[in-house]
Parts: structure tokens; sequence; C-alpha cells
């Protein structure tokens, strides 16, 4: 795994900011026992580092944090995704006292969409697999199925789709939010399966996990043009099934990797992250086992949609 790190001391009277990179990267503060403080990423590091001393001259949380600050570590990235996925995951594993506290998974439910016979799809509430396959897509990640059914509802009462239509009302004909005018009419043949189940899709898409559209592992390929020192020019980010295992310089590092896989579990922030650079076309693609490269599927459906 990529280990482009400065060491750089920090004191009172002599900040090093000239010392600091003018690049991408991750930075992490460091009090004088070696305790970790605080985990944070930026494409330029140097200015990060400057806004921090200067939030740290106001009273409060930001200057007692600056107060205890005797190292800071610099870790390197060839971009800006390098920095996000590395800063997600450092903030999970390694609990910097000043970041935001992190929940860890447990078990957890998501929406799976089927459809009835009559073609409508149905929600239902399914257990979350932080590992494995991800087949199909799915929707959302909830604590109990109390919380998928109240979804389920609020959508319901917000966009007038038809309680009874999704499984959650039994009864025939026409429901009753229906007479209320508060469901525009899918129980009474007002409304087609295609209508309806477009209108809950459109509706549900924000929470959506989608399913791996690749055959096995992937390498996002980031570069950056004009490399400052130490700088990687091209790293390398292996994938599969949304989980993130690491960044590496060379491809030969990421099939080391592979010999020994971990069950890294799925993270909502590292799956928003990797689809994003993906869907909007901001990394190359590799097959992980070839090393060939791949047609980005995301960005032909996102060029197609517009």
């Amino acid at each position: 795994m990529t280990e482009t790190t400065q060491h750089i001391a920090f004191s009172r009277a002599g900040q090093p900011l000239d010392a600091l990179p003018r690049c991408s990267g991750v930075y992490r503060f460091f009090d004088i026992e070696g305790s970790l403080l605080y985990v944070g990423k930026s494409v330029d590091i140097h200015s990060r580092v400057a806004q921090h001393l200067n939030e740290g001259r106001k009273p409060g949380r930001h200057q007692r944090l600056m107060s205890q600050v005797a190292r800071i570590d610099c870790q390197l990235t060839a971009g800006e995704i390098g920095a996000l996925l590395i800063e997600n995951a450092a903030i999970k594993s390694e609990v910097p006292l000043f970041n935001r506290r992190q929940r860890q998974l447990r078990r957890l439910w998501t929406i799976q969409l089927q459809a009835a016979s009559d073609g409508f799809l149905q929600p239902t509430a399914i257990d979350f697999a932080p590992t494995g396959s991800r087949e199909a897509d799915t929707y959302g990640l909830f604590a109990n199925k109390h919380r998928i059914t109240t979804t389920i509802q609020n959508l319901a009462r917000d966009h007038a789709l038809c309680l009874r239509m999704m499984g959650l009302d039994k009864g025939k004909g026409a429901c009753f939010q229906h007479q209320l005018k508060r469901c525009d009419g899918a129980c009474a043949g007002q409304e087609s399966a295609e209508s309806h189940n477009a209108r809950l899709l459109d509706h549900l898409d924000r929470q959506r996990i989608a399913a791996w559209p690749f055959d096995g592992p992937l390498l996002l390929v980031e570069h950056t043009i004009r490399p400052v020192d130490s700088q990687p020019e091209r790293q390398l980010h292996l994938v599969d099934q949304w989980a993130w295992h690491g960044c590496f310089d060379s491809g030969d590092d990421a099939n080391c990797a592979l010999k020994n896989p971990l069950a890294t579990p799925f993270d909502r922030d590292a799956y928003r992250l990797i689809y994003s650079a993906i869907y909007r076309g901001r990394v190359a693609l590799q097959d992980a086992l070839t090393q060939r490269a791949l047609v980005n599927p995301l960005l032909a459906e996102r060029q197609a949609a517009s």
C-alpha cells in the first residue's frame, strides 16, 4: 500500500508552513506524546493547515486542538479521490480524538424491490450483508424493519404513492388514501404500474446502493498532471463490490493484495465516493486481475441520460 508520508515537527514559535506540501493528500495531527488528534484531507495541504492555524486563534474547540499539535504527518496522494478514501478509512480505523465519531457497522436492514404479479414494485425489508456480492440494487441502510416501513409510508404520503399497490395496505379496490385524494389512484386503475414504479424509483434513488456492475475486482486509476516533490504521479485504488481495499503505486502491489484478500465490510461513505468518481468519469478503470482497460458503464449511462 502507498506510504508516501512526510513527518513535520510543529512548534508554537516557528510553525513550519513552508515545509508543508502544496498538493493533495491526508494530514494527521499528533500531540507531544504521539497520540492522534485529528485526520483531515485537502487538495492543498499547505493551505488547509494554514486555515487550521487561523481558526485556532479563536477560542473554542479548534483552539484546543491546535494548542496540542506537536507533529504533522502528511500522506501525499495523486489526487483528491485518494485523499477522500484514505481520510474516510483512517477516521474510522484510527479514531482520532477531535474527529467526529463514526458509528460502527452493526446488523442493518435495506430495501429490496420485488415485482408483484400485477407488475407493481413492492418494497421488502431484507438483511444487509456487510460483505459479499452486490448482485441487485438495494435502497438505504436502516437500524430495523420499522424504520423501513416508516420510510415507505412517508414516501407514499409526500408523493401520492399507493401503499396498497406496494403491499403495505391490505384490501382490494381503491385505498382509503385515494378517497382522501392522497394517492394518485394506482389502486383504482388511474395510474399504470410503469408510472407508479418510475415515481417510486425516482424517490428512492438517492438512497440506492447499486449492484456491482463489473465481473470482478477493479482498479481505479488516478493521475496528477504536475506532481510536486514526493507526490505520486499515479495511484491505483483496489475496489471490489464497492469495498475499498487500499491505495497502491503499481498493479503488482495491488495483485499482491488480491492474493491475500481481506473481508472488508461495505462502508456507505466509501461507496458514495467510489460511485461518484466512476459516474463522473474522474478515474480510468482497469480489470484488477488482467490490468486491461475497461469501459466505464456508469459514465456511458450518465451520457445517455443527458
